[in-house]
């Protein structure tokens, strides 16, 4: 490995020099890539979606409803033509700024530095609002070569405590911008941002108007989706005498239902896109053209039909839920999931079974399909979501009940085990379109579920989380539980933590499991947080920015009665404990075979861990799992020779290494891995060809004082503290 000049690193730091003996493990991980673990990471990105960037040029509509030209693109566009790097569109909701945004730095064709004056495309990317407070968060904005950057604060300007403080903070990026030939792009709310100050505002362009949403489909289907154009289904048209009539083939009567009255321009910019898009799916999957209508109307006509015809049917209505939770599964399983709702579990008598309406035909009334394997609503896209946010809007008394039901069916055996990605995703999309949180309540006992549970937990939350509207908020809820002594529900913040969130947003995260892991027992949500961890520092892109982080808690948090302090040390050993599939221990010690500070961030990881007498018991368990490791060929055996030499220095008579090194008495029986261990650190210890590195007090082992009879390590029994 290299440090950051491309160099070899071989300064010596705090006193200690580290021999790079093997550089077997260095040169692999080097092959792969070059991690620099002290440098702060930026901002993570998302790249912009192919998707994207054709709806914003193929399929831009430019004028208003009155046929005014929207200023908002072009002049963002002009203004990052004149080398403006940071520019700030600021507007309320429904106005096209995200894709304004979008349309500027896709038509952008800058110079690029150093490739001789020749103009090319950028390269789009969002970038995500990784901070638990913009004000007080240290953070970097991203600034990589021949990059538009877009960055969405709307949800949460508004509520900004230093608005000033802040648009300097983004503003100030400019110049960095400017050495890499890249550009930023704000999307402010319709407040917060200092549009007044003569130089914080002098960057801003106001979002005043929004295409017409009639238009924006229109223009989708005809560029992106001709096979829906092709339909007719938005044709004008006049009524014809045999319309009445009802002739003609099913292919003339799709395309006589013309949906162009239904289209409205007032639908806001996005919501019109995402129609065209669902009004494809309708086409591709052969629906008819009351499909689509019931479809552009949101399906409200045909949701409230259902529930007019079910008025009095209880049983029907608790069908109809149980199959949009459980669409997929057998008729019988879906009718087991309605009787579940209803608490149902008498026996029903064999007339009322015989008399009864039959199953299909019960289904085929709420309009789900079934083959008698399987239910299914396919033919509607966007049904079942409907269908859920008229429960929750219109009989708003259901809402606890069927949270609970949720649970129920989702439990290990519950007929909706299997489904819990897909219920996470129904359960996401009513969160935000109802922009409320309570939907996520369910996470907390998927959470603790393991399994598929700790999966769909971590994927409503992460989307959730994503929402540029209610993202602020559900992320300062995760936080909140992340820190709450409830057990459940700090398993949960470390559940999500183990998910996408942990990519996307990776500051925050390790701001939840600072939380959870300073709880005050090792309880099985603090379990879930170490792994957690250790599947953040698996990841080489993370790696560097956990391990400074981790670094940065340990001279931050130095109060023992500090919850954080706990929190601190127990993180060092969760990335200190050696696993295969975690392999941060790995690239950690063949990193300090070439970079001091390395080394020494490792010895003071273990010092600071050693020092806590209730994390003794882990400290002695990660030992020996680096013993082992080292006898499987996991871990370079001089690597961890040399660290460990270090920290003996330090912390001879603390009771994990004494008993590491001397045993423990009245122990009969010491793993092989371990003596061998100890074997390769009393060779290094009395090899006459060896440094003797120095403890922090600057004394070799032979200027210490003599230790007195009682602390010989040989006789040391085992501290009570951490399980």
């Amino acid at each position: 490995m290299t440090s950051s000049t491309g160099q070899p690193d071989n300064r010596v730091s705090g006193g200690r020099e580290i021999h790079a003996a093997n550089n077997t493990y260095s040169t692999l991980l080097q092959a792969g890539r070059d991690i620099n673990l002290h440098q702060q990471e930026p901002l993570p990105t998302d790249p912009v979606t192919s998707a994207e960037i054709d709806a914003v040029r193929r399929a831009w509509v430019a004028e208003d409803s009155e046929g005014k030209e929207i200023a908002t693109a072009p002049t963002v566009l002009a203004m990052l033509g004149r080398d403006e790097r940071v520019v700030v569109i600021a507007g309320p909701s429904g106005t096209g700024k995200t894709a304004a945004g979008l349309r500027a730095l896709s038509e952008l064709r800058p110079v690029l530095p150093g490739i001789g004056g020749q103009r090319l495309l950028l390269r789009l990317e969002h970038v995500l609002p990784d901070w638990d407070f913009v004000e007080k968060d240290k953070f970097l904005l991203p600034a990589e070569h021949g990059r538009g950057y877009l960055l969405d604060v709307s949800g949460e300007s508004a509520s900004w405590e230093k608005p000033e403080f802040t648009a300097r903070k983004f503003l100030g990026h400019a110049e960095i911008l400017r050495k890499k030939g890249s550009y930023l792009v704000v999307i402010a709310g319709d407040r917060g941002w200092p549009e007044n100050d003569p130089t914080l505002g002098r960057n801003v362009v106001r979002a005043v108007s929004a295409p017409p949403g009639d238009q924006i489909t229109r223009r989708h289907i005809e560029r992106l989706y001709p096979q829906v154009a092709r339909r007719g289904w938005l044709q004008e048209r006049a009524p014809e005498a045999d319309d009445r009539s009802g002739g003609g083939s099913g292919d003339e009567q799709d395309h006589r239902a013309s949906l162009a009255d239904l289209l409205r321009a007032d639908m806001q910019p996005g919501d019109a896109a995402t129609l065209a898009l669902e009004l494809s799916r309708i086409s591709d999957s052969g629906g008819t053209a009351k499909d689509a209508r019931d479809l552009v109307l949101r399906w409200h006509e045909r949701v409230s039909t259902v529930f007019r015809e079910t008025q009095d049917s209880a049983d029907d209505r608790a069908l109809l839920l149980a199959a949009v939770m459980l669409e997929g599964l057998s008729p019988a399983e879906v009718l087991n999931g309605a009787r579940l709702l209803l608490k149902d579990q008498k026996t029903r008598g064999i007339r009322d079974i015989l008399t009864g309406r039959d199953l299909a035909a019960r289904l085929e009334a709420v309009q789900a399909k079934s083959d008698g394997q399987r239910v299914t609503f396919s033919h509607l896209p966007g049904y079942p979501a409907a269908v859920l946010r008229h429960f929750w809007r219109q009989l708003s008394d259901v809402q606890p009940n069927l949270i609970q039901w949720v649970k129920h069916l989702t439990a290990p055996k519950g007929h909706g085990a299997a489904r819990i990605p897909a219920i996470a995703d129904l359960l996401a999309h009513l969160a935000v379109d109802e922009s409320d949180l309570r939907p996520l309540d369910v996470a907390q006992s998927w959470a603790t579920a393991g399994g598929a549970g700790e999966d769909g937990a971590s994927r409503l939350l992460a989307r959730v989380a994503r929402d540029p509207a209610l993202g602020q908020e559900a992320r300062t809820r995760l936080r909140y539980w992340a820190g709450h002594e409830s057990r459940a529900n700090a398993t949960v913040a470390a559940v999500v933590c183990q998910g996408p969130f942990s990519k996307e947003y990776p500051r925050q995260t390790l701001t939840c499991l600072r939380w959870v892991l300073g709880r005050p027992e090792h309880d099985s949500a603090v379990s879930v947080a170490e792994d957690a961890l250790r599947a953040m520092g698996a990841d080489t892109r993370l790696l560097p920015r956990v391990w400074a982080t981790v670094n940065r808690w340990l001279t931050e948090y130095e109060q023992p009665d500090d919850r954080n302090y706990l929190a601190a040390r127990r993180a060092v050993l969760a990335l200190l404990h050696p696993a295969a599939d975690h392999p941060a221990t790995t690239l950690l010690l063949a990193n300090a075979m070439e970079h001091a500070d390395t080394a020494d961030d490792l010895v003071r990881g273990w010092s600071a861990a050693l020092s806590v007498p209730a994390l003794e018991p882990r400290c002695e368990k990660v030992l020996t799992a680096w013993a082992k490791a080292v006898a499987d060929g996991a871990l370079d055996a001089d690597a961890v020779v040399e660290v460990l030499n270090h920290v003996i220095r330090e912390h001879w008579m603390t009771g994990p290494l004494s008993t590491f090194i001397a045993g423990r008495a009245g122990t009969e029986y010491t793993s092989q891995s371990v003596v061998d261990l100890r074997e390769r650190l009393i060779l290094r210890w009395n090899d006459p060809q060896q440094a003797r590195p120095e403890a922090r007090d600057g004394r070799t082992l032979e200027q210490r004082p003599a230790l007195p009879p009682e602390d010989d390590p040989a006789a040391h029994t085992e501290s009570g503290g951490e399980a």
